[in-house]
């Protein structure tokens, strides 16, 4: 701490950084850090072990990605008491989570003494939790951030290390868009940490502020994404965007069938409707359906039954979409909770 009451941190001669998590950001910086001659170790879970991950256009799991550029890794369920984790744990090695499925407890924690972080792609203390880029596309959010944060027992509550916020640009609009964007973003700002590190810069920490702080907490798409018809046109648009690739699309019934929606937009040249006209079919044409909406129209381009069919030719004119409402009950009522091997059923 220096003499002006700053909080500081530096941490010295780093030669090992153990990455937690999964995902693509994560491969690009194993990539990164091991062309720059540090020892690289990954520690991942059993449902990130087997999340597909797209590398020079081609498809695998996020272990085959391990296997194929030779990284050492350990697939853990419990970080606590898992010694293969734990020996890996020295003076000179940061650790750094990308989305970890884990809790990390006091004990794990206090074996890093100060450095195992977090990746964050929002503000905090105002953006704490989970629900990733949905909940920032349900509010019309376009400002980014890449934050990295020291993890200590509560959920994204600890001192802030560094940061840098810019904004989405408006063809971002599905958390793909807002995902990829943000990779770019976040890759330029690693690159500025590591160089920091290695050439032992101090870096200023930024004390989260509890007046400010709010939590979202994670979505489930098959439970939560369920679209209520009597919302205004742009809440709708707005939520199934959120729900939008990766995502496998936003909910619904039409004819008794339950569908997916994606790649829509509002449009008011039509006019307004009354609110029973809400969700009904009034138009097609060659690439879309036209809906009724209070406020004017949802052009939707993408309609997908149960098994990932478009199904657009099939539905007419006059046709309806629905959500029952003990769904939408059943879709406030749920929290979700994920653990190491998946969401958490019951």
């Amino acid at each position: 701490m220096s003499t002006d009451n700053t909080l500081t941190i530096n941490y010295g001669e780093i030669s090992t950084y153990i990455l937690f998590g999964g995902g693509y950001l994560l491969t690009d910086v194993a990539k990164t850090l091991k062309k720059q001659g540090f020892s690289v170790y990954v520690v991942t879970s059993e449902r990130h072990s087997e999340e597909m991950i797209t590398i020079n256009s081609e498809e695998i799991s996020f272990v085959q990605f391990l296997e194929q550029e030779g990284f050492k890794y350990v697939i853990s369920s419990n970080l606590t008491t898992d010694t293969k984790v734990l020996e890996l744990i020295a003076n000179d090695s940061i650790g750094l989570s990308f989305g970890a499925a884990w809790i990390f407890r006091k004990d794990f924690i206090d074996r890093f003494s100060g450095k195992l972080l977090n990746l964050h792609g929002a503000r905090l203390p105002q953006n704490r939790g989970g629900g990733g880029f949905s909940w920032r596309i349900l509010r019309g959010e376009r400002i980014g951030v890449s934050l990295i944060h020291k993890i200590d027992p509560g959920v994204d509550t600890g001192d802030i290390i560094i940061s840098d916020e810019y904004i989405y640009p408006t063809n971002c609009r599905t958390p793909s868009d807002y995902q990829e964007f943000s990779i770019k973003k976040y890759k330029e700002f690693l690159d500025l940490f590591f160089s920091m590190v290695a050439k032992k810069e101090t870096f200023k920490i930024t004390m989260q502020q509890e007046s400010f702080s709010s939590y979202w907490p994670r979505l489930a798409t098959d439970i939560h994404g369920f679209i209520d018809w009597n919302w205004e046109l742009p809440d709708i648009e707005k939520f199934i965007c959120a729900f939008d690739d990766p995502y496998s699309g936003a909910s619904t019934f039409i004819n008794d069938t339950a569908v997916r929606i994606k790649d829509c937009y509002s449009w008011t040249d039509d006019g307004v409707y009354h609110p029973f006209q809400q969700g009904i079919i009034y138009r097609k044409s060659k690439a879309s359906l036209f809906v009724a909406i209070k406020q004017g129209t949802l052009i939707i381009n993408t309609i997908l039954d149960e098994s990932g069919n478009d199904i657009k030719k099939a539905l007419r004119v006059g046709d309806r979409f629905y959500t029952p409402r003990n769904i939408l009950e059943d879709a406030l009522r749920y929290r979700a909770i994920y653990t190491p091997k998946g969401l958490k059923e019951g």
